[in-house]
């Protein structure tokens, strides 16, 4: 048992002592790093010789193992094992290849080895193309060649056009982005069809405020530069705030009553005059706050008056059991999901949508063989029209193109 360990401790330092060289040839002996001056070199102190530290002190096949020894590679996993300079790995066979030079012909071992309009193929790169991106750009990968002034998708043509058969091609199925109003009885069709909603242009300030999308309830395929999205609208419910919306009875403020030293008289954030505005709001008046300045309640005063009324924060401000909600005391059932867009203060808003009950209901006009409010084909007296679905507190009606996320009529358009 000793003498085969003495062996192979022998064999380990004849192995060390020939991997590296020392910077004294002679004996190679050394007790500091200092004496090993070659690169990539330190002093075993154990052995007292020079051994390798990185694979700077190897040949280009070799690496320095932890015993210090430059060892054979045996293959590569990354281009960090090719040591040697222009070289990388090639992973299907796990060598140390020259290149990549980018060239036809050259060795390769990924298709970014090889030049566009060619593949790696049996580790040489061959004229051809699995995908667009083996392709320059402009061109597409057609029947495994790479073919300029063609098209594989609609992203390769101009806004408002669809790649067919190879061939980008004017979408005329719509009136794309056209600018309209809201349909009348003199204009029943804006847009050209039921389906083709007037949308709202708020992606742009030039231009026009509304605009035509283009139906794909049906999975229309819509054009470069549009996406397909949902047509929203709310409830028919007006409100001034959420409370309205999420109290199904009567709304009314709290107990508290507030008075302000001068007739309201409201104005803008500027201060100029507001003549629109109906009522003050004195946040944290001290008289709808337990006589604390600065509470979480707000005094709401009507034009021209100084006494007024107070918000609540809790049901314990609520005079006959009402509940709190949304700032105001609600006598009735609560639904919190619910709220007002649009609405605050005195200018009027719409109600989101909780539930399908809460949407406007469809029905079928006769006059041009579609619903009404969603446009689907429909015959009178036949239930075609059905409810409106609620989907995240709107009201879905249809699927129109639109300008993709990002993009607006006037750049679609070229204008």
């Amino acid at each position: 048992m000793s003498h085969r360990s003495f062996s192979t401790i022998a064999a380990l330092f004849a192995l060390a002592a020939s991997g590296c060289s020392s910077n004294t040839p002679s004996t190679g002996l050394c007790t500091t790093d200092s004496e090993c001056t070659l690169p990539g070199t330190r002093c075993d102190t154990g052995q007292g010789r020079c051994v390798c530290a990185t694979d700077e002190a190897c040949e280009a096949d070799q690496f320095c193992n932890r015993a210090g020894v430059c060892q054979t590679l045996s293959g590569c996993t990354s281009n960090d094992d090719c040591r040697q300079e222009g070289t990388f790995c090639d992973r299907l066979s796990g060598q140390c290849l020259s290149g990549p030079s980018l060239q036809l012909g050259s060795l390769c071992g990924l298709a970014s080895h090889c030049p566009y309009g060619s593949v790696c193929t049996d580790g040489k790169c061959s004229m051809g193309c699995f995908d667009d991106g083996d392709c320059v750009l402009g061109e597409a990968c057609v029947d495994g060649t790479c073919q300029a002034g063609v098209c594989s998708q609609d992203a390769f043509c101009d806004y408002v056009e669809k790649c067919d058969d190879g061939v980008c091609k004017q979408d005329f199925r719509g009136p794309y982005c056209r600018g309209c109003t809201q349909r009348t009885a003199a204009n029943p069709e804006p847009c050209d069809a039921p389906r083709n909603f007037c949308l709202i242009n708020n992606r742009e300030l030039g231009g026009f405020t509304q605009f035509c999308g283009v139906d794909c309830s049906l999975g229309q395929a819509c054009p470069n530069g549009f996406r397909c999205g949902g047509v929203v609208i709310l409830t028919q419910q007006t409100c001034l705030g959420s409370a309205e919306c999420q109290c199904g009875g009567q709304v009314r403020y709290a107990e508290a009553t507030c008075t302000v030293p001068s007739a309201c008289n409201p104005r803008l954030p500027n201060g100029d005059p507001d003549p629109n505005a109906t009522a003050c709001f004195v946040e944290g008046h001290p008289g709808c706050n337990g006589g604390v300045d600065g509470g979480p309640n707000t005094c709401v005063v009507t034009r021209g008056q100084t006494d007024g009324n107070c918000t609540c924060t809790a049901d314990t401000e609520c005079a006959d059991g009402s509940t709190c909600t949304a700032g105001l005391c609600c006598a009735g059932s609560v639904r919190p999901e619910r709220e007002c867009v649009g609405g605050e203060g005195t200018v009027s808003g719409y109600c989101t949508c909780a539930t399908d009950d809460d949407c406007p209901r469809d029905n079928c006009d006769g006059s041009r063989g579609a619903c009404a409010i969603s446009g689907k084909p429909c015959t009178p007296g036949n239930d075609d029209c059905g409810p409106i679905p609620c989907v995240d507190g709107g009201c879905l009606i249809g699927q129109n193109c639109a300008p993709e996320q990002g993009l607006a009529c006037s750049e679609v358009l070229g204008e």
